[in-house]
């Protein structure tokens, strides 16, 4: 009988000390909302109860709001395209979402950001800017399902560090690696008030109740060069990393694509732990290659390729976790699949690795 919490466990494990057995924390993005209606009204929690896996509640409410006063924004919607306005004194911008149908997902084709007139107006929201602390919905989580496990906070509202939020959100890879090249001044000058509200944030945040913080960097290479994370991303972590360990602290770095040339500077940041570490072909990294990079101090959670967890039988899938449990030895591990879960898993595989923690 396991003699802990599940956020005793995953608190201890976390931070490298003695647990009764391994946590089992499963991502449960894209397989959740595939789940029938009667499961999916009975909540995440119970679900977790049902397969023997610790709540590890990633990206819980962020306890601090963004005010940007004088600004307007405005969303048309039909079958296949969300248009996305948002008006400012200096100027107007324009996102598209354009749905695709096999996945019934929702992608962003039409970046905010083209001209340099954008980043102007962008650079304007930015100075515009202020924060303020809200605990609102942040007790109601921890009224709810947070009340059972561990819940890593989201640090600032913007949800990622300032130069993967260019990437991924306001200019995308390729016109940012242009507009670097083309207007240099004008990106250098947008990112560095981006990272200073960013800050500014987390310095509000670490109010919160919560003891870990998180931020979706989807951190991989496929995204920007290994030169371009040292450059912008990694400094910020590290001011974030200080802000919170000087209040006790901790920060969770959330990396599900190609780490393998990331990994070194990471560990150098002071990342607590590295969360959804996958092999290929989500990942490019072994959890025994992870594991070297990151040394015995720094925590692993992840280590099951989805696909492996959705195409491998359950006899041959037994052995399989019993090696990514065998190879995230020698630090701290959270034994999770690795940033999401296809809709096809069976319950039985997640019961499964929760029956094989235990002998962990």
């Amino acid at each position: 009988m396991d003699s802990m919490t599940s956020f005793e466990r995953l608190d201890a494990a976390i931070a490298g000390k003695p647990v009764d057995r391994l946590p089992w924390s499963p991502f449960l993005a894209y397989f959740w909302e595939a789940q029938p209606e009667d499961r999916r009204s009975r909540g995440p929690l119970a679900f977790l109860h049902e397969v023997g896996a610790d709540p590890l509640w990633r990206g819980a409410p962020c306890p601090v709001r963004s005010i940007v006063d004088g600004i307007e924004i405005s969303e048309t919607k039909d079958e296949a395209n969300i248009r996305t306005e948002t008006r400012t004194p200096v100027g107007n911008l324009h996102t598209r979402h354009q749905l695709s149908g096999p996945g019934g997902t929702w992608f962003l084709v039409e970046h905010a950001l083209r001209t340099v007139a954008d980043f102007r107006i962008q650079l304007w929201i930015e100075e515009h800017t202020r924060f303020e602390i809200d605990l609102t919905q942040v007790d109601e989580h921890f009224a709810g399902d947070g009340r059972e496990g561990l819940s890593i906070g989201m640090l600032f509202p913007r949800g990622k560090t300032a130069f993967q939020s260019l990437v991924e959100t306001l200019v995308g890879t390729e016109e940012l690696a242009y507009a670097l090249a083309d207007f240099p001044d004008e990106v250098e000058a947008l990112y560095t008030v981006m990272r200073d509200n960013d800050l500014r944030a987390a310095r509000l945040a670490v109010e919160a109740p919560y003891r870990h913080f998180i931020t979706w960097e989807d951190s991989s290479t496929q995204n920007y060069s290994p030169a371009q994370y040292r450059r912008y991303i990694a400094p910020e972590i590290a001011d974030l990393c200080q802000i919170l360990h000087g209040q006790g602290k901790h920060y969770i770095q959330h990396a599900c694509g190609h780490v393998k040339a990331l990994l070194p500077t990471m560990h150098a940041s002071g990342v607590t732990a590295v969360e959804s570490l996958s092999p290929r072909p989500t990942g490019n990294v072994s959890l025994a290659e992870a594991r070297s990079a990151l040394g015995p101090k720094v925590g692993i959670i992840g280590g099951i390729e989805p696909t492996e967890f959705l195409r491998r039988p359950l006899p041959e899938f037994r052995a399989y976790v019993e090696q990514v449990i065998a190879d995230g030895e020698g630090g701290p591990f959270v034994l999770a699949n690795s940033d999401s879960c296809p809709p096809g898993v069976t319950i039985e595989k997640f019961r499964l690795v929760g029956d094989i923690v235990r002998g962990h």
